[in-house]
């Protein structure tokens, strides 16, 4: 009977906090199409927003009252870039490209600052913003001798060698925090449309394969693809100056993380339950 009491009274405080009533809880589907885009060691200055490719998705959201979602979401994109574009000498004459699939799996929070209430004409578009967690695979490759080349197998910066240049491999299946916001607008009790932009926040500087320092040739030589190794982690020859590349010298910018971003629109279908009766409406129709 205790037990009661408590679950009954905690849900007079929730439905006092959400200002004295009770909220349909909706599951609502949808897909969302777009652009991928990056930002990192090649990808870091303004030219780079030319480096856009499709990106696509579906989700999952339970609102659990107008203001409050949480998302389950699938989604898969690809990013590029290549130094030779940027207006930076040494950057241009590093001459490093890549380019990556991306895939992932994201959990978060949607908060809408205005309610959405979708039966309502006053309460049909909202401001949004959010915050989750993802789990994503990415795979960097650079184009040689006339197909991609996966980068990561090959230590570009020596992580095949660590007793000897300090870096550790990297994994291609990692975490990110994915953050951003967007407008919805509903278009009827079931159908919503928005915009969203979608930052992700990595913990890897890896994902164009460029962090740190140039390491020694011919400690990469002595891989399993050492040639190949040697020829990817300093492509500054292709300039026919000396090698840009000397041991020990900046090849990246290890002290910023990279990040990804989606863009794009999405429409989705809510399945809207009936509202739980108020206080003393019990049994009424």
């Amino acid at each position: 009977m205790q037990s009661v009491r408590r679950y009954f009274t905690i849900g007079f405080l929730v439905s006092l906090i959400l200002g004295g009533k009770v909220y349909a809880q909706e599951v609502e589907i949808g897909a969302w199409g777009g652009i991928t885009n990056s930002y990192g060691d090649i990808n870091n200055t303004l030219e780079s927003l030319q480096f856009v490719e499709p990106g696509a998705g579906v989700f999952f959201r339970y609102n659990v009252n107008p203001r409050i979602g949480y998302y389950l979401g699938l989604s898969g994109g690809r990013t590029y870039g290549y130094d030779s574009i940027s207006s930076n000498p040494y950057q241009s004459r590093r001459n490093l490209s890549f380019r990556s699939n991306i895939y992932d799996f994201t959990g978060r929070v949607d908060f809408n600052f205005l309610p959405l209430e979708r039966e309502k004409p006053k309460n049909w578009f909202t401001p949004y913003v959010f915050i989750g967690i993802s789990v994503f695979y990415f795979n960097p490759q650079a184009y040689f001798d006339d197909e991609w080349v996966d980068l990561q197998p090959l230590g570009t910066e020596g992580q095949q060698f660590p007793e000897l240049t300090g870096n550790e491999k990297y994994q291609r299946v990692q975490v990110n925090v994915p953050m951003g916001g967007g407008f919805k607008f509903a278009l009827n009790k079931n159908i919503t449309m928005g915009l969203e932009a979608n930052w992700h926040w990595l913990f890897t500087d890896y994902l164009d394969d460029v962090s740190k320092t140039y390491v020694d040739p011919s400690i990469l030589a002595t891989g399993a693809d050492g040639a190949q190794a040697v020829a990817l982690s300093d492509r500054s020859t292709t300039f026919d100056f000396l090698p840009l590349g000397e041991p020990g010298k900046q090849r990246g910018d290890s002290q910023h993380n990279d990040k990804y971003l989606y863009t794009g629109i999405f429409l989705s279908y809510t399945f809207v339950d009936l509202k739980c009766p108020g206080p003393g409406k019990w049994g009424t129709r």
